[in-house]
């Protein structure tokens, strides 16, 4: 039984300060750790809608990210300092998900299908349509250095994406949010939703949790 979360709908979008109102999820699972003092970047995320859109902001702990894969279409930004956000739409009626990762400068990955080799990158080829902002070196009222990556996901793409998803509320969707930085030089896995397996995988359907939008 997986976490359950339930979305903040707002009229308009959140700006700066705004953001304080949506209820933060805590990335609290590290994932296949081997060193006796593991690298735990303190991650969260807080998601609202509106009528048009699904909005994120992670907040990550981290002074130094790394973001050397931000070139081209669909750079694999998993390697560097990254945060995930993976999204069923309609799970009672489609297996496939969207996954959308992004690295500390902004750049994203995108792909859809049902599992880790059934990725179809279509998604990620219009990376604006996801109007992504990264900012590095911020400090929270603590004191922390943070880096912080906001992105919003239209509804009108998931429309496309998904035959017969029509946005409304109350809606529920399925999947999980991530942190990792596979090639870094502390590499490391962070997840929503706990993921008990020996191999990493991100791309696993049935450890999603849940996602309840209403109004």
């Amino acid at each position: 039984m997986g976490n359950s979360y339930n979305v903040t709908y707002s009229t308009k979008e959140l700006r700066g300060e705004a953001w304080a109102k949506v209820a933060p999820i805590r990335l609290a699972h590290y994932l296949w750790e081997h060193d006796e003092a593991p690298y735990r970047p303190e991650t969260e995320v807080r998601v609202y809608f509106t009528d048009e859109a699904i909005h994120a902001r992670f907040r990550v702990y981290e002074a130094d990210p790394v973001a050397v894969h931000s070139e081209g279409l669909n750079p694999p930004v998993y390697r560097d300092s990254c945060v995930e956000f993976f999204l069923q739409p309609m799970p009672e009626q489609d297996t496939r998900y969207v996954n959308f990762e992004f690295n500390s400068a902004g750049a994203m990955l995108a792909g859809i299908g049902s599992d880790r080799h059934d990725r179809d990158p279509a998604p990620g080829l219009r990376p604006a349509l996801y109007e992504a902002r990264a900012e590095r070196g911020l400090v929270d009222a603590q004191g922390q250095v943070c880096w912080q990556l906001e992105c919003r996901i239209p509804f009108a793409a998931l429309a496309e994406w998904f035959p017969g998803f029509a946005p409304g509320a109350p809606m529920t969707m399925k999947g999980n949010f991530y942190k990792c930085g596979d090639l870094t030089p502390h590499p490391h896995y962070a997840a929503w939703n706990d993921i008990p397996e020996d191999v990493p995988n991100f791309h696993l359907r049935e450890y999603f949790g849940t996602l309840v939008f209403e109004r």
